[in-house]
């Protein structure tokens, strides 16, 4: 034993027969070797230690690797079903690593700043931003002082960032045409902001290349917010000339459009269509199923394992990586 009766590093690795740098990667949880440790040696480590009440000095490590070891998801409340898959595949990912995921909420943009300290003071490695927060923030910052950045974006381009495309506009696009073709005439869009973000721009698009013109009266916000959106579709329903299709910027809309047109005596989908983005776990087993557009799987391993390459190698070329929505075909459309 040390001086002080504090079990060092050095007496683990003496009780196990290890060296010290095979005890230091045994209770560092590191998985990098390109031969792993066998099985035997990993386990004889762990007694010795859990045997000497052997405690690690995380921040220490922390400090010699020049690594927080946390990893960031960015998103802007409230949150649904799609972030929760994100995060928990996250986590899995992350922990395979020996890093941790925190959560950055951004309710106002002007505000951010100060919601991002975590970022642009360096105490987290990496960060992923979700779709449309990258868009509406400058990053800068963001990328001097992290080693790595994932963002959700149509459009972005910034050196060094690695970009998810997920072609929203087209998606929706794609969508509204859809139902255009299904032969509806009054289609409503239920947005979160009603800001002139790529998936309204989507409907616009479908409209004008169909040869009609947008109706500001079946444009209103309300998909952010389930009770929000219940309450306007009931709006829309009860006046004399209502929609019969609405397009919803988040699933969350779209079950509250359900809700709404039962409430209103409304058959779906043979009065109203009803289509939500996100595609989300609820989709399927709402009733009706859902019609959604959105990620045909919500698999998140390939970018957030991109993000950690570009932790161990931030001067890896930027990648772009294309998750394409998709309209997953259900019974309310």
């Amino acid at each position: 034993m040390s001086r002080e009766g504090r079990t060092t590093l050095r007496d683990v690795a003496e009780a196990a027969g290890v060296s010290v740098a095979t005890c230091s990667y045994v209770l560092s949880g590191r998985a990098d070797r390109t031969t792993p440790l066998p099985e035997p040696t990993r386990k004889r480590v762990e007694e010795a230690a859990r045997r000497l009440g052997y405690k690690g000095n995380t921040a220490a490590r922390s400090l010699r690797r020049q690594r927080s070891e946390l990893i960031a998801i960015v998103y802007a409340p409230p949150v649904g079903p799609w972030l929760d898959h994100l995060t928990a595949q996250s986590e899995d990912i992350a922990a395979a690593h020996g890093y941790s995921v925190i959560g950055v909420p951004v309710r106002r943009l002007d505000r951010a700043a100060q919601s991002l300290r975590v970022i642009t003071r360096g105490h987290v490695d990496g960060a992923i931003f979700v779709g449309g927060l990258s868009d509406e923030l400058d990053l800068t910052a963001a990328r001097r002082s992290t080693r790595a950045l994932m963002a959700f974006s149509d459009t972005l381009e910034l050196p060094g960032v690695d970009v998810v495309r997920n072609n929203a506009r087209t998606a929706l696009a794609e969508a509204t045409a859809y139902l255009i073709d299904a032969g509806r005439r009054r289609i409503a869009f239920l947005s979160h902001t009603g800001a002139q973000e790529d998936r309204y721009l989507g409907y616009v698009d479908a409209l004008r290349q169909a040869g009609r013109e947008v109706d500001p009266g079946l444009v209103r916000i309300g998909a952010a917010a389930r009770e929000d959106a219940v309450r306007v579709v009931r709006e829309l329903l009860d006046t004399p000339n209502p929609p019969d299709a609405i397009v919803s910027e988040s699933d969350r809309g779209g079950f509250a459009a359900l809700q709404a047109a039962v409430d209103r005596g409304v058959k779906v989908p043979d009065d109203l269509a009803v289509i939500g983005t996100g595609n989300t776990r609820e989709a399927s087993y709402s009733q009706p199923p859902l019609t959604s557009v959105g990620m045909h799987q919500l698999d998140f391993t390939e970018m957030v394992e991109a993000l950690f390459a570009r932790i161990d190698d931030p001067a890896l070329p930027a990648r772009e990586l294309s998750m394409p929505w998709v309209l997953n075909h259900r019974a309310s459309a």
